[in-house]
C-alpha cells in the first residue's frame, strides 16, 4: 500500500463514519422528538383527568353538604314526631279508659 491508497482509505473511512454519525444524530433527534411528543400528550391527558377528578370532588362535596342539610332537617322532624305523641299519649289513654268505662256502663244497663 502506498501513501495515496492509504489517504484514500482514510478519507473513505472518515466519510463513512461522518455519514454514520449524521444518520445516528438524525435518528436520535427523531426518537427524542417522538418521546417528547408522547410525553406531552400524556401530560395533557393526565391534566384533563385531574381536572375531571377535581370537578367530581367539588360536585360530591356539594352533594354532601346538601345531604347533611337534609339529614339535619329530617332529624328535626323526627324529634318533633317523637315528642308529639308522647305528650298526648297519657291524655289519650285517659280518655280511652273513660270511653271504655262509659261503654261498659251502657252495656250493663241494657
Amino acid at each position: 500500500m502506498n501513501a495515496q491508497e492509504l489517504v484514500k482509505l482514510i478519507e473513505g473511512l472518515i466519510v463513512v463514519s461522518g455519514l454514520a454519525a449524521i444518520f445516528w444524530a438524525l435518528f436520535k433527534n427523531q426518537t427524542t422528538k417522538n418521546v417528547i411528543s408522547t410525553q406531552n400528550e400524556l401530560i395533557k391527558t393526565l391534566q384533563g383527568q385531574i381536572q375531571a377528578i377535581r370537578d367530581e370532588a367539588a360536585d360530591l362535596r356539594n352533594k354532601h353538604i346538601d345531604n347533611e342539610k337534609a339529614i339535619s332537617k329530617l332529624q328535626g322532624q323526627v324529634d318533633v314526631y317523637k315528642e308529639l305523641p308522647l305528650a298526648n299519649l297519657s291524655s289519650a289513654m285517659s280518655e280511652l279508659a273513660r270511653n271504655q268505662a262509659e261503654i261498659l256502663k251502657i252495656i250493663k244497663k241494657k
